[in-house]
């Protein structure tokens, strides 16, 4: 990354801007001195005609650019690169921030620099004001800041880190965006102009001899290549609730990047997926989706997570500080309306927040995928202003309300799932969230200070439908399957695929002759269990297509599903089925000619 930055800042200094100037900043002086010696070994890499280091006078002399250690200057456009120091103390470093009149400021390894908010405070007045120049100038302008994670026990580590957290989340779509499309993009973000651009070492081209050998040549710092390499922030609670060895093994599970990700909202906000979305798009098993709704407050995010309701596994998810409860009910509608149109949508009612996204989709189209309970609720009448009279109803509650109790349930299922079923987190971000988990003095557990848990909790919200939500079958058509744990699925996943060996491994009995089946199994006749599974399938959709022919059949199973009735048609084809099954009941019918049709269709499910 620092390659990248030094040659765009060679660009500008070269052929990008004139008669303007250009400051690096890092920890130590020497350091700021060594990237300037850096981008003069680039520059020296290009034909002569375009380094600009001299220009021939009109007499006919050479005149050669002003160049030292600490800065240089190019002197045909006129343009000036100066090198910057540290600070010692929050004086210096206040008054070397209002030194810095400069439209372009480079800050590398910010996280290391000392006093790093207080130089970035000082130094950003003076930056806005040489800045606006460069734009109406149309010059280029902006603030870069490279860093490696830092310590964020210390306060320069933090502050970067909350810079960090703070900024947009940079997408590789965001190449394609117009300046006014991608001007939209950063102002609905009202927490940072800053885009966050993070490159793996497998993106920049090194594959996994690169990390073999950086692991030897960091002498298996753990620490070193987890910062350095891996690029990860080291923010693990020292008090948390689960061992260590297993959260190990959840971080050798987890993807490291999604799939694809799916752009909402005209691109301005991404879903990570970690699946193929169809994977979850079966009438019997729809996807969940847990929603945790964020204020805006101490940098917390509005996340989504997406779990497929047959294994529970994390499929997809979102994460972002700045997004409004607004668009946050809209991204939820685009979800489900583009995507997954049978999904149960569950949203944590919590300080007014989620109700307002409650509130806005219960008026919506997707008002009948959003789950919910029937609660007792005591009711107040008043008569006459004085005399009180209370009575029990029983309400639809739209969502999840935290409450004491159910938080425990929450923490509860999250020990089973760090206890049974490790492989089906997936999302790096739940994974970077579970280790900054702590248990508090009063033992409850939450996030480390400057940490975040709200991915977790749309997870956990997601998970309680399946663990603990009512009527799933007769409000969603989930029909929950029996879960495998790890080891369960550790030793599905170790079978050999051949029935040779299935058959070798059962011990046998002396009166069992197996010479007939294993003779069936290896005839062309028989079929795989895929095979056999797309048959059961598709005999079962013929028969569904039979029966939806019905009015009253098509009404009963659109109210299961929460479809349109009307809508089925559009979605069925027919016309190559029978004259005699178009036929349907009616109201004028006579009860023999009603008694007959029921026969005949309950042949059909009969044969089904």
């Amino acid at each position: 990354m620092k390659l990248k930055a030094l040659v765009w800042l060679l660009w500008v200094f070269n052929f990008g801007t004139t008669n303007s100037e250009i400051m690096f900043m890092n920890k130590k002086h020497d350091d700021s001195k060594m990237n300037l010696r850096r981008l003069k070994d680039i520059r020296e890499a290009l034909p002569s005609y375009l380094q600009m280091t001299e220009m021939r006078t009109p007499d006919g002399k050479i005149k050669k650019a002003s160049n030292n250690v600490e800065s240089t200057t190019n002197i045909i456009n006129g343009n000036k690169i100066t090198t910057k120091a540290g600070a010692r103390n929050a004086n210096l470093a206040n008054s070397l921030g209002r030194g810095c009149t400069m439209p372009i400021h480079w800050y590398d390894e910010y996280a290391f620099i000392l006093y790093n908010s207080v130089i970035y405070s000082a130094a950003t007045p003076a930056f806005k004001t040489a800045a606006d120049n460069a734009k109406r100038n149309g010059a280029p302008y902006g603030i870069l800041i490279t860093t490696t994670p830092g310590d964020m026990t210390t306060d320069e580590g933090l502050d970067a880190y909350k810079t960090k957290e703070s900024a947009t989340m940079w997408n590789e779509a965001f190449y394609d965006f117009d300046m006014n499309k991608l001007t939209e993009v950063k102002n609905s973000n009202t927490s940072s102009t800053f885009f966050y651009i993070r490159y793996t070492y497998q993106q920049l081209g090194s594959d996994s001899q690169y990390f073999k050998e950086m692991v030897l040549d960091l002498k298996k710092d753990w620490v070193a290549i987890r910062r350095e390499v891996l690029l990860e922030w080291s923010k693990s609670s020292s008090n948390s609730p689960f061992k260590q060895q297993d959260l190990d093994q959840v971080e050798r599970l987890i993807m490291s990047e999604p799939i694809k990700q799916i752009p909402l909202m005209n691109g301005l906000y991404f879903l990570n997926l970690y699946k193929p979305m169809d994977v979850t798009m079966s009438r019997a098993y729809p996807p969940i989706i847990g929603v945790d709704v964020s204020g805006g407050y101490s940098q917390d995010s509005s996340t989504i997570t997406i779990i497929d309701s047959r294994t529970t596994e994390v499929v997809a998810d979102f994460n972002c500080n700045y997004i409004s409860t607004n668009d946050l009910a809209k991204v939820i509608y685009e979800i489900v309306i583009k995507y997954l149109p049978n999904a149960i949508v569950n949203v944590e009612r919590n300080g007014g927040f989620g109700a307002s996204v409650l509130s806005t989709l219960v008026k919506s189209k997707i008002k009948r995928n959003l789950y919910f309970e029937i609660k007792d609720r005591v009711m107040e009448e008043r008569f006459n202003g004085v005399k009180v009279v209370k009575s029990t109803q029983k309400v639809k509650v739209y969502g999840l309300d935290q409450t004491k109790s159910t938080r425990e349930l929450l923490m509860e299922i999250l020990k089973d799932r760090m206890e049974y079923h490790k492989a089906k987190f997936i999302s790096p971000i739940i994974f970077n969230e579970l280790v900054t988990l702590e248990v508090k003095k009063n033992g409850r557990i939450e996030h480390a200070d400057n940490a975040h848990d709200d991915q977790i909790f749309s997870y956990l919200i997601a998970l309680y439908v399946w663990y603990e939500g009512k009527n799933l079958m007769e409000n969603f058509g989930l029909d929950k399957t029996v879960l495998h744990t790890d080891n369960e699925d550790e030793v599905m996943l170790g079978l050999e695929e051949t029935y040779q060996d299935i058959v070798n491994s059962i011990e046998m009995d002396e009166e069992t002759d197996l010479s007939q089946q294993i003779e069936y199994l290896n005839s062309d006749s028989s079929v795989s269990y895929k095979e056999w599974e797309e048959q059961q399938f598709n005999e079962d959709q013929k028969a569904l297509e039979v029966l939806l022919r019905n009015k009253r059949y098509r009404q009963a199973y659109a109210r299961m599903n929460h479809m349109d009735p009307d809508s089925i048609e559009q979605e069925h084809a027919w016309t190559n089925l029978p004259d005699k099954i178009f036929y349907e009941m009616n109201d004028d019918e006579s009860e023999d000619q009603r008694s007959d049709l029921q026969k005949e269709f309950d042949n059909i499910i009969d044969l089904r």
